[in-house]
């Protein structure tokens, strides 16, 4: 014999209603699933009202963690992975992908950096508009 709980979906117009009449009783935090704060509420008077006046801007938070966390409506889509043929081939057998092995990185040839870098001062060039780098 299995156990099921169902859980109801939480209405926000039920949560305020039970808020409004009922809230200094911790009523509404009981029918969105916090019982040890309804019961903090209900031994306190919704603690002292100032959670009973807090609840009024929490509540839809709450109804929405409740309704989440109880109804998760996520669709999970399972599909086999597709079969690739390798064209060519005398049998028609599934491709099997190949293990890539990355290569070393090639090492910079030493010739190019055996003359330390020295810095030239700018000299600056007249404008010559036949010049062949002024050419389109």
């Amino acid at each position: 014999m299995s156990h099921h709980h169902h859980h109801h979906q939480a209405s926000l117009v039920v949560a305020y209603l039970l808020l409004i009449f009922l809230g200094f009783f911790g009523i509404h935090r009981f029918y969105v699933g916090r019982t040890i704060s309804g019961i903090v509420y209900l031994f306190t008077g919704g603690i002292f009202g100032i959670g009973y006046i807090v609840d009024f801007f929490l509540l839809p938070s709450l109804v929405c963690h409740y309704n989440n966390k109880h109804h998760d409506h996520t669709t999970v889509i399972v599909s086999p992975a597709p079969v690739v043929y390798q064209s060519g081939s005398q049998h028609y057998a599934p491709y099997q992908p190949q293990p890539y092995y990355a290569q070393q990185p090639i090492q910079p040839q030493q010739q190019y950096y055996q003359q330390p870098y020295q810095q030239q001062q700018y000299q600056p060039q007249p404008y010559q508009p036949n010049s062949p780098q002024y050419q389109p």
